[in-house]
């Protein structure tokens, strides 16, 4: 993993970015700073598809957003904008993060899956999760799909969307709400 930094007082380094890291590195600061001014963005390239910007010196609750929402917004118009009218082979998707909160999320949601499943083969019944977005939902689909014992799926309609953890054994339709007992 190479760490390019590029610092939001356009302070470039020596190496030459591609024009459409440079593009996308110039709209997320402008995207960052209209929400709060101040802060840094550090891009960490991966590989020709794939490259993460690291945004720092903010305050990461007004940047995160209630569940990451704002976050997730963020890092959907980078995309947008910078891969706008270019083909699949031509486009590089960007990810977006604040003081490693996406990494946390992760854990948390993965912690939250399996305990939610327990609950499930325990009770043999069917549990239905909070609304996610389909980042979450895949997530959680993937820390459980090893499980012989559970079977996952995703109903509803964006954005209320949720997955549905069923015991392998039960055919049981109904499922309880998250939160309900």
């Amino acid at each position: 993993m190479k760490e390019i930094e590029l610092l939001s007082n356009d302070n470039y380094p020596e190496e030459k970015l591609s024009q459409l890291d440079e593009s996308a590195y110039q709209v997320l600061v402008r995207i960052v700073n209209a929400i709060i001014e101040g802060s840094e963005v550090k891009m960490m390239s991966f590989d020709q598809r794939q490259a993460i910007f690291i945004i720092s010196k903010a305050d990461p609750g007004i940047i995160i957003g209630k569940h990451g929402h704002t976050l997730d917004a963020i890092q959907y118009l980078l995309n947008l904008v910078v891969n706008k009218g270019k083909d699949y082979e031509n486009k590089r998707n960007y990810l977006v993060d604040i003081d490693g909160y996406r990494e946390r999320r992760e854990a948390s949601l993965k912690k939250y899956a399996m305990e939610k499943a327990q609950i499930a083969k325990q009770n043999g019944r069917s549990i239905a999760l909070y609304f996610m977005n389909s980042i979450e939902r895949r997530l959680v689909h993937m820390a459980l799909k090893d499980d012989p014992d559970i079977t996952t799926q995703s109903e509803g309609k964006e954005p209320f969307r949720r997955i549905i953890i069923t015991p392998a054994s039960s055919s049981q339709t109904g499922h309880e709400k998250e939160g309900e007992s």
